[in-house]
């Protein structure tokens, strides 16, 4: 069974802020269990757009540090 099959590429991911899992690019393999979380933001006075990820403290990536994503689960 291919592990990656069900993970989609960044570019492809939702820009509009829906939460999503995120397989990062320093994992070689796609998480078992999701492990990181995030959803994509904007800071209009920087002009720039970002992956803000979920923590304490919040983290914040670029497409270049995703390997591929997937929707989060829902009941």
């Amino acid at each position: 069974m291919n592990e990656t099959a069900d993970w989609m590429p960044v570019h492809l991911a939702p820009r509009d802020g829906t939460p999503i899992i995120l397989w990062m690019i320093e994992d070689e393999t796609p998480p078992a269990l999701p492990l990181t979380a995030g959803f994509w933001t904007s800071s209009p006075q920087a002009g720039v757009s970002y992956w803000q990820l979920f923590g304490d403290p919040p983290r914040f990536c670029s497409d270049r540090q995703v390997r591929g994503w997937k929707p989060l689960l829902r009941d």
